[in-house]
Order: structure tokens, then C-alpha cells, then sequence
């Protein structure tokens, strides 16, 4: 299988390097991240002005874009053999419930599902250091494995979460559905001469969500999967105008 990586936290950070390690033991694997870390980037991508490549090794490539670019290029840009997977990640944090629609972690999955290429988001519950990203890595090895061979033609998007915690706390994977996540962000503003900032400060974030969401079953000790897709069309909706 030949699998592109991506992130949102830069080239250099663990979560990449832990899944290369891993997934390289059977797979052919391109590395083509950002330069810098992008978090919260969501799907944004460059148009209006040229990307700069760098190339480490013959494998790893890093983008002055952010991750939705990483992947546009990877796919798109002629540079690499096609590929059968995207995974984006290891991400260091939880992507739970709204956090996929900010998150460029999860941006990355789906630019792959976008252009007919199966995706996965991966993230590790946990900001700080951390040192289970060997074991998430390998949760990832035997994941593509297993699901894809599930499989059809029809690209595949996921989500997913794992515990921060050793191997054998772990209870098991359940696929969920999305929970919920209130951000109560703090700003202050300095006005100097007729011009204003506004400085986003320290906020915190609660997460919400019963049995069968990412959030319950993460916080349970779970691995969380969660199957997403690209169509945002509120079908509830139109069959109730109907």
C-alpha cells in the first residue's frame, strides 16, 4: 500500500515521525507536512500566490502551506505515485465533536476524500508530551489493514481518537458520532491612536456528549472512530419540506 502522511503540527513533530516509523515496517510512505505548525487551519488552501517545497529525504517533503495543501500537492501535483490512503495525524490533542470543522488534522482526511482518496485523521488525547504515540502508530498500522479491505471503490473518510493511556487500560474501539464542544474564548482588546486589537487570551472548552459520541466513549477509555463525510447537506431537513 502506499500511504501519504500529513498533519497540522509541522514536520517535525513526534505525531509524524511515530507514524512513519511505524507504517514504513509494510507500507510505502511519503511524509508531506507543513513547514510550521498550522493548527486550526481547517481546509484552508494558498490560490493566490506559489508554494515552496522542500525536499529532507526522499521521502519527506515539507510545504510553506497549510495541511489542505500538503495533500492538494500530494495527490495532485505530480511529484508522487498515486496513492491509496491519506492519514493525517498523529494529532497532539483530541479532534471531538465540533472540532472537525476547525481542525486542519481532520482538514487533511478530507481534502482526500474530496479528490477520491481514502482519509484518516488520527489524534492522540493528550497536549503535552506524551508516550503513546508508538502505540497509536501501531493501532494505525492494523487499522488501514482491517477497514480497508471492507472496502469498495467509494473513499472512506474517518476520524479518530485515541486514549492517552498504556495499551492495556484500553477497553476497545467503538464508532461513534460526533459529541459537542462549547468554546468559551476570552478576548481583550487594546485601543492605541484610533486603531484597535483584539488579543485572544487563555479560554477553556467543554465537551459534551452521551453514550455513543466521540466524547462519552474517548473519556471511557475507548478508541473512538468516527465515520464522516464530505456531504454537509442537511437531508432532515428536505425530507421534512417534503
Amino acid at each position: 500500500m502506499t500511504i501519504l502522511l500529513t498533519n497540522d503540527d509541522g514536520i517535525k513533530a513526534e505525531g509524524i515521525q511515530s507514524l512513519f516509523d511505524t507504517l514504513t515496517t509494510e507500507h510505502d510512505v511519503f511524509v508531506i507536512a507543513p513547514e510550521d505548525e498550522r493548527s486550526a487551519c481547517s481546509n484552508a488552501i494558498t490560490v493566490r500566490t506559489s508554494l515552496s517545497i522542500r525536499q529532507i529525504d526522499d521521502f519527506h517533503f515539507a510545504v510553506d502551506g497549510y495541511t489542505a495543501d500538503c495533500v492538494n500537492i500530494g495527490l495532485n501535483g505530480g511529484f508522487f505515485p498515486p496513492f491509496d490512503i491519506v492519514i493525517s495525524g498523529i494529532n497532539h490533542g483530541p479532534n471531538l465533536g465540533d472540532d472537525v470543522y476547525f481542525s486542519g488534522t481532520v482538514a487533511g482526511a478530507r481534502t482526500a476524500c474530496i479528490f477520491g482518496v481514502h482519509g484518516i485523521a488520527l489524534s492522540l488525547d493528550c497536549l503535552d508530551s506524551s508516550s503513546y504515540f508508538s502505540q497509536a502508530s501501531e493501532f494505525a498500522l492494523r487499522f488501514i489493514s482491517d477497514i480497508l479491505c471492507r472496502t469498495g471503490d467509494q473513499p472512506i473518510f474517518f476520524n479518530i481518537n485515541y486514549p492517552n493511556i498504556p495499551k492495556h487500560e484500553i477497553n476497545g474501539i467503538k464508532y461513534t458520532r460526533l459529541g459537542r464542544r462549547k468554546y468559551n474564548d476570552i478576548y481583550t482588546i487594546h485601543s492605541e491612536n484610533g486603531s484597535s486589537k483584539i488579543i485572544q487570551l487563555s479560554g477553556s472548552i467543554e465537551s459534551i456528549g452521551g453514550d455513543t459520541t466521540d466524547v462519552f466513549e474517548l473519556r471511557n477509555g475507548f478508541i473512538s472512530v468516527t465515520p464522516l463525510s464530505i456531504d454537509c447537506s442537511d437531508h432532515e431537513f428536505l425530507r421534512i419540506l417534503r
